[in-house]
């Protein structure tokens, strides 16, 4: 029985061929990033490695090469067990070497044995990572003259491109990962809520949110947004230097990577129980916004429609509130929603959570069944517009597209209705003094 890696390379590998060229996929390991000096982040694997793979080794390169009498090859350094001293043992090659069906490569010069097992293809499908091996490869493809690239590929195209074919439709052991750490944000956020009072430290919030993923063996999938008030008219806040004040929302981004599968989930919680009416009318307004939208995911819709749903419901709240003024149609054509509603709709979720889509800069154009977007709506104001305050409202859920309508695979969240969330939370609240 195939494992799942061995599938997706045997996808991959028919794609390539499908071209009627003779076509390489190079695709290598992160390098290690530096924070300061000589210390580092924590290792992460590169995500189009990993997703053929399943490996978190270090210095390993995957060469995929349909047209050859070895289409498969893992390239590997040399043990080097003073490095073991410092940093543990790397995970073993040789039993995925095995698992892959793949010609394992030890080799200490990568750049030269990569240059070997790419001659004599036409196209060359490589990575732009700097610090990378198939980055170092494409770097020397281009600068080599016409006669001294004689027998190496003449094409030179970024892996992504490729590997965004495959990665945008998920199987079900992805979908599965990805349901498994929506439920661990799911957690995270209900075990926040005792925090969601007056005068708490947004810095404290995010922090408590971050000690949770950690905790239950996972990593926050991005930097951690925690605004309060006025601070959630910034898209991605990062300051955590406000505290909650009561009457205001306070709009928690968050999500965690689980076994590499990550989640995404915004919601806007009230502080307190004296919130305003017209804050109440916000609230609701983005919410059937973000409801809509959902409602018109499917396969073989434009990402687009899905978007001016959403804008198109945004703006009639926005009539309401008395914000804009005009025909709905001329509102619409201008985009007079922009100013209050200036990003998209959402993106691909994966093992990245901006995950890669095949259209242009990773923007999903069509739907397709099996892909994982975000719907994510939302209404901003940098300084008091009307009857409303500076603050900002954002409802994101993950949904899995089917072919006649959308799976909410973060329906576990806690509730998005106002009262029963304001009741949820304040009775938490009052539950732990």
């Amino acid at each position: 029985m195939k494992s799942i890696y061995s599938s997706r390379v045997a996808k991959a590998l028919k794609l390539l061929k499908e071209s009627g060229r003779r076509e390489a996929l190079v695709l290598s390991s992160n390098p290690l990033a530096v924070r300061s000096r000589d210390t580092h982040f924590p290792y992460r694997q590169n995500s189009d490695l990993y997703y053929f793979t399943g490996s978190y080794a270090e210095q390993l390169t995957l060469v995929l090469r349909p047209y050859a009498q070895e289409p498969v090859v893992l390239l590997a350094l040399p043990e080097d067990k003073g490095k073991a001293v410092w940093d543990g043992p790397q995970p073993a090659v040789k039993p995925l070497a095995r698992a892959l069906k793949a010609e394992l490569i030890t080799s200490s010069d990568h750049l030269k044995s990569l240059l070997g097992l790419v001659r004599g293809a036409d196209v060359a499908h490589v990575q732009s990572i700097a610090g990378t091996a198939s980055a170092a490869l494409k770097a020397d493809l281009s600068a080599r003259s016409a006669l001294a690239s004689r027998g190496l590929p003449g094409a030179i195209v970024e892996a992504e491109r490729f590997t965004a074919r495959l990665r945008a439709l998920k199987d079900s052991h992805e979908v599965k990962l990805i349901k498994e750490s929506a439920e661990l944000t799911s957690g995270a956020l209900f075990s926040t809520l005792p925090l969601i009072r007056p005068g708490m430290p947004e810095r404290e919030i995010a922090s408590f949110l971050d000690y949770f993923y950690r905790s239950h063996g996972a990593e926050p999938a991005f930097g951690t947004i925690v605004a309060a008030g006025k601070s959630a008219a910034t898209l991605h806040y990062q300051a955590l230097s406000k505290k909650t004040r009561d009457g205001e929302f306070v709009l928690i981004a968050t999500g965690c990577e689980l076994n590499m599968y990550c989640s995404d989930v915004t919601r806007s919680i009230p502080v307190g129980e004296s919130l305003a009416p017209q804050m109440r009318d916000l609230y609701d307004i983005v919410l059937r916004a973000q409801m809509v939208a959902i409602k018109k995911v499917k396969s073989g819709v434009l990402m687009n429609d899905v978007f001016l749903t959403a804008a198109k419901e945004l703006t009639l709240g926005l009539k309401y509130l008395g914000i804009l003024k005009g025909p709905l149609p001329q509102l619409m054509k201008k985009q007079a929603y922009r100013p209050f509603f200036p990003h998209g709709i959402g993106h691909s979720l994966g093992i990245d959570v901006h995950d890669v889509a095949p259209g242009a800069n990773d923007k999903i154009e069509r739907l397709e069944k099996g892909m994982v977007i975000t719907i994510e709506p939302g209404l901003y104001f940098s300084k008091p517009v009307g009857p409303l305050p500076a603050c900002g409202i954002r409802i994101e859920d993950d949904v899995l597209v089917g072919a006649r309508g959308a799976e909410v695979l973060t329906s576990g969240v806690f509730p998005k209705g106002l009262d029963h969330l304001m009741d949820v939370a304040n009775s938490l609240v009052a539950s732990v003094g």
